[in-house]
């Protein structure tokens, strides 16, 4: 009988394991970017970016379909360090653009990666206006203690946070008390044919009432058409982001369109 905690790898694991470990090797992690924009203006706040990795093919695997074995696997640590590094020289080779990345709940609560971005900011002091970090509703149920500092810290060196997937039924008043984020991205969920369906609708107004008496910015997750951005923007919500304002691509869309940067999210 195999004790708690000693569970043999079966073959998927370590086949899984054996993959991510040669796209890191190999550089085959890379980002596709999606905008972020201002809901009555248009114009691009930051580029989110959006994990990938290229197959032995040349095919593009979206992260959804290895984070979760990389966070079982123990290789979530190695992906956020690599996911830093390839941020920082994005920002430092593009002077101009703002850019925003996901973190895991681990890494969350992670000092040493945490000390890693404040050693790079330290280098270029300049990167930390034009950066968000995200983080899950999920990290805030492991260690409020941690994500708390972790979010002071980010903050204090310049940088913005956000609070991704709000809504999905984690977080509670007291999370919200105790992590001063600026921003709160509203899970897809809510915001999906929110024109055809009323309780979404309802729900939405109750979330935003509740950012706005912490005094959060708001971002819309999963726009997809003209009807929904225009709905969401006459109920308030500050900033938009969707297949509607874009799809993710591999391509740098700062490079190929004249962009206007507007303050941060102070709503």
């Amino acid at each position: 009988m195999e004790l708690l905690g000693q569970r043999r790898r079966r073959p998927h694991d370590l086949a899984i394991e054996e993959t991510l470990r040669a796209a890191l090797g190999q550089d085959r992690l890379l980002f596709a970017f999606q905008p972020v924009v201002c809901a009555t203006s248009g114009e691009t706040d930051y580029f989110e970016c959006l994990l990938r990795m290229r197959d032995d093919d040349g095919g593009l695997i979206q992260c959804g379909d290895f984070i979760a074995a990389a966070e079982e696997t123990g290789l979530i640590g190695l992906i956020d360090r690599y996911v830093l590094n390839r941020v920082f020289g994005e920002l430092a080779a593009h002077p101009s653009v703002r850019l925003g990345f996901n973190v895991s709940a681990r890494t969350a609560c992670d000092r040493p990666w945490l000390r890693s971005l404040i050693a790079l900011l330290r280098h270029r002091p300049e990167c930390a206006s034009r950066l968000v970090v995200e983080i899950t509703e999920t990290a805030a149920l492991d260690n409020m203690g941690e994500l708390a500092h972790f979010v002071d810290a980010l903050r204090h060196a310049g940088c913005r946070v956000a609070l991704d997937d709000f809504g999905a039924g984690h977080t509670t008043l007291r999370h919200l008390q105790a992590l001063e984020v600026d921003i709160i991205k509203i899970d897809g969920s809510f915001v999906r044919r929110i024109a055809a369906r009323r309780e979404n609708r309802i729900i939405l107004r109750h979330l935003l009432g509740l950012t706005r008496g912490f005094g959060f910015g708001t971002v819309a997750e999963c726009v997809e058409t003209a009807e929904e951005a225009s709905l969401l923007r006459e109920e308030g919500v500050g900033y938009l982001q969707g297949h509607y304002f874009g799809y993710p691509t591999v391509e740098r869309p700062w490079l190929r369109t004249a962009t206007c940067w507007r303050e941060p999210y102070r709503q």
